[in-house]
């Protein structure tokens, strides 16, 4: 992770609201730092010049020449990477092959990042939850149907939210009820006004997201945090997808036993336990 945005997360909670916009635009578009002054920042962010040094200053540099110095090194960085990789196709490489190593380096960096202890967390409130509602839009769409219809299946009580019919869902919800949004860059309006509405009548969020200080973050009672390390957005479904289906296996290893479940778990397990037996 490239020290600006490491830099900018962890003093993120302590910054005021006009530094937060400032740390929000770093975050979400790193580019105009690299190439514009302080002054012409601020006049593309909204606030003064002066907001943006003390931006810099207040998350650990001397002054925005410093800050500036690092981003660019970062995107070198990374257009240097991008460059090694197009090298090895062209010299006749396996492109599907190379492609595929990507992808598991970052779900090996993201295996080393989740936090078992919140995972878990995760897992004992989607269990006892008498109701669940997924969302997600756009690409996240795809992660949401996939983890609901999977879900649905082992538990029997889970819905994908739609907006078209589901404007009042949440008023009839049961107490004991969550909600489970996905919200990447560039975070969907709907997805952060659904998670506002839910968290005012108390019902517990789960929230899949690219970064600690993204919007959804407010609301949520547990982050599952999908890390990209400005990866391209194609790495996101991989990863995504493998966290989706380790909390699914932890779920069914967890409730397998248990009397007073959905009776499409008890076929879900046998179809499984064939599919092990037969080799597949």
């Amino acid at each position: 992770m490239p020290s600006y945005i490491k830099k900018t997360e962890e003093q993120f909670s302590q910054l005021t609201k006009g530094l937060k916009k400032v740390a929000n635009h770093l975050l979400q578009d790193p580019t105009i730092f690299a190439i514009h002054p302080a002054k012409k920042i601020g006049d593309i962010i909204g606030v003064s010049e002066t907001m943006v040094i003390r931006f810099c200053i207040s998350i650990g540099y001397d002054g925005f020449s410093s800050l500036q110095d690092d981003i660019r090194k970062s995107l070198m960085t990374l257009s240097s990477d991008a460059s090694d990789i197009w090298t090895s196709q062209d010299n006749d490489s396996n492109f599907i092959v190379e492609e595929i190593k990507e992808d598991i380096k970052l779900l090996t960096k993201n295996a080393k990042k989740i936090n078992i202890e919140n995972a878990q967390e995760v897992v004992d409130t989607i269990i006892n939850s008498e109701k669940i509602i997924i969302s997600g839009y756009y690409q996240s769409y795809s992660f949401a149907h996939w983890l609901f219809f999977n879900l649905n299946y082992i538990l029997g009580n889970t819905s994908l939210y739609r907006p078209e019919i589901d404007a009042r869902v949440l008023e009839f919800l049961p107490k004991k009820s969550s909600v489970i949004l996905f919200s990447f860059y560039r975070y969907a309006l709907d997805t952060i006004r659904l998670a506002k509405d839910a968290k005012m009548k108390g019902i517990k969020i789960i929230a899949f997201t690219d970064s600690r200080v993204s919007p959804i973050v407010e609301y949520a009672d547990h982050i599952i945090l999908v890390s990209l390390e400005n990866a391209s957005i194609f790495r996101k479904g991989p990863v995504t997808l493998s966290i989706i289906n380790s909390l699914l296996y932890e779920i069914i290893r967890r409730i397998d036993g248990v009397e007073e479940i959905s009776p499409t778990f008890k076929y879900f397990i046998k179809e499984n336990q064939y599919d092990k037996k037969s080799g597949d």
